[in-house]
């Protein structure tokens, strides 16, 4: 029989944590520690809240089986980890650690959560990521009470946040230097030489319409959104939304892969629920039109049947459109724009790192 986890009580547990990981002067203290911190510093956004999640239900209680995942787990202490990580853990990362962990809405929905337990033998990318997964199932097990759970998770917690307070440090040290529009054509061809799942593309196209939407009258929001990974937003309609005063603009698809008609008929079928009249398909030097005897032409013929107004764009020509028409103070802020939409997208530290090395290499810090 599947063990319940009292949530309210995980509430209080966390908070806990958190106040001791937040005191004067604390140290990390759990022997597990090595291995929590090993986890929170790689990229695997997924196995962050897997692990956080075992530690909170351990320490809430020491019966759970931290390698559970569904509460369908023929192991002994199943319990139903996805309900405690979106009622509890996904709350508290957003109010108090400044989405640190990654600021998914629903991990539980990604690939390695959607089985019923960590094994060895689970479906993993080779590598890094193997080597997360083996030291995760090696050392979850070894946690037999609350109270080592418990120390455990206050070690998350604090690194979870020393993590944020680096990130923000770093950011603040980079000298900005003097931004021109030449300047930012070649950054985003360089940033675009790689492409991160589609997320460089992504981050380009957000940062040219953010900088666009304001010189626009009204309230504007620009929404990029996470590429490529479930557990999105509901209301989310394509890779880039734009809204006017809380209502939608238009919307933006991203592809930096080969895509088919499909691709666009989706896009055109997601707009066309949201009431969005006008569609953008941007393409990166990656993108193109394959398997079919259709045009551009022929899929905006079909789009415009159904109400919808779409235009097919390369990201050279989005760029330079772009660039025609931004304000001038704008290309001051190009930079940490690039940084925001990266850090609220939930995009990769491998992204993040690369836009970095690229600024560099372009002289807009230092």
């Amino acid at each position: 029989m599947d063990l319940e986890i009292n949530k309210a009580e995980a509430k209080e547990i966390l908070n806990k944590a958190f106040e001791n990981a937040t005191t004067d002067n604390y140290q990390p203290c759990s022997p597990f520690a090595t291995e929590v911190n090993t986890i929170l510093s790689e990229t695997h956004l997924t196995y962050k809240y897997i692990m956080v999640t075992a530690l909170l239900a351990k320490a809430t209680s020491s019966k759970i089986n931290p390698l559970c995942l569904q509460k369908g787990s023929k192991l002994e202490g199943a319990y139903d980890a996805r309900s405690v990580c979106h009622q509890v853990v996904v709350p508290f990362e957003r109010e108090k650690l400044f989405n640190a962990f990654g600021g998914s809405n629903e991990p539980f929905l990604n690939k390695p959560a959607r089985i019923p337990e960590l094994s060895t033998s689970n479906p993993v990318r080779k590598g890094r990521d193997t080597n997360l997964l083996f030291l995760l199932c090696e050392f979850l097990p070894k946690i037999t009470s609350g109270e080592e759970a418990f120390a455990a998770l206050t070690d998350a917690i604090y690194f979870a946040l020393e993590q944020v307070k680096n990130k923000e440090e770093l950011f603040n040290s980079f000298k900005r230097n003097t931004t021109s529009y030449t300047k930012i054509e070649r950054l985003i061809e360089d940033l675009l030489i790689k492409s991160f799942g589609g997320e460089t593309l992504a981050l380009s196209a957000g940062a040219l319409i953010t900088l666009f939407s304001q010189t626009l009258q009204g309230n504007t929001r620009v929404e990029v959104h996470v590429v490529n990974q479930s557990g999105a937003s509901s209301k989310e309609i394509s890779d880039i939304d734009v809204y006017m005063n809380n209502q939608i603009l238009y919307t933006i698809e991203i592809k930096d892969k080969d895509y088919a008609p499909q691709d666009v008929q989706h896009a055109v079928q997601k707009a066309t629920i949201a009431n969005c009249d006008r569609l953008m398909f941007i393409t990166g030097p990656r993108g193109s039109l394959v398997n079919t005897s259709l045009t551009h032409a022929d899929l905006i013929d079909e789009a415009s049947r159904k109400g919808i107004y779409l235009t097919f764009f390369s990201y050279t020509a989005f760029t330079k459109m772009m660039l025609s028409l931004i304000v001038p103070q704008t290309t001051e802020q190009f930079f940490d724009t690039l940084v925001n939409i990266a850090n609220d997208a939930r995009m990769k530290q491998e992204t993040l790192d690369y836009l970095i090395e690229v600024a560099r290499k372009n002289s807009i810090i230092e």
